[in-house]
């Protein structure tokens, strides 16, 4: 099982705090091992056990009262949990935070356990107070949120119209099929009275063909031919060859 951070910083300032001889920064030192021995006995490993032991707990309790005993002014008493609870991180040794103001002693310096209640309503008691607490935004983060909102507006109002719009296509949709379906009846229904129709008249022409009386095929009779006329002699032709004829006689006998 490895040693967590909280622990780590806790042993490095048990380390430093000794050689620490200004008393103000030595008494910060101390209010800050307190603070993560108090964490540490919180942690949990993730079988849900304590990752330190009690004993541990009380060795590192007691390294800390060794420090605090060499303070001029006592300080605050310790408070270590008897029995741990889940949760907890922790802090970077204080090393850095040179020059803060000093905190103020309460005298006797002893060792108690606390129950791990009232850590419990401690920490409910933060949760609280912070969910409650109001958020404080700039002016951009608030015209950010507000452009967000105004986008998750338009896009509401799009969908609502998109959605409006597919309504009334289904219903387009479903009034078209409907009158398609009508007229595919109707010319279904043409359709088999023209063919009822048609299949009668055949019927009927069939049956009077069959009744009908079957016509005799007619004999040809043979055309004798007509007589050729006889030409008559033109009268007027003929006295002209007549007067032709003389006139070359009468040449003749000159």
């Amino acid at each position: 099982m490895g040693i967590s951070k909280t622990e780590i910083n806790l042993r490095r300032l048990l380390s430093s705090a000794p050689q620490q001889e200004n008393q103000a920064k030595l008494v910060h030192y101390i209010a800050t091992l307190r603070e993560q021995l108090e964490q540490l006995a919180e942690e949990r490993t993730a079988d849900d056990l304590p990752r330190v032991s009690k004993a541990v707990l009380n060795d590192y309790s007691e390294k800390i009262e060794a420090i605090a005993s060499k303070l001029v002014d006592p300080l605050p008493e310790i408070k270590v949990p008897r029995e741990t609870v889940a949760g907890g991180s922790g802090k970077e040794s204080p090393s850095k935070a040179d020059g803060e103001d000093h905190i103020a002693p309460s005298p006797g310096l002893r060792r108690r356990f606390a129950p791990s209640s009232n850590i419990e309503d401690r920490t409910r008691e933060s949760i609280q107070a912070d969910a409650s607490a109001p958020v404080k935004l700039d002016a951009a983060a608030q015209a950010h949120i507000e452009k967000h909102r105004k986008l998750q507006d338009d896009l509401t109002d799009e969908m609502v119209g998109l959605a409006q719009q597919l309504k009334e296509s289904s219903l387009l949709m479903s009034q078209s099929l409907q009158n398609t379906e009508k007229i595919l009846d109707s010319t279904e229904k043409a359709v088999e009275q023209s063919l009822a129709s048609t299949g009668h008249a055949n019927v009927r022409t069939m049956s009077d063909q069959v009744l009908a009386p079957i016509p005799e095929p007619e004999q040809e009779q043979e055309q004798e031919p007509e007589p050729k006329p006889i030409p008559h002699p033109d009268p007027d032709q003929s006295i002209i060859g007549h007067l032709i004829d003389v006139i070359y006689f009468v040449n003749a006998i000159r």
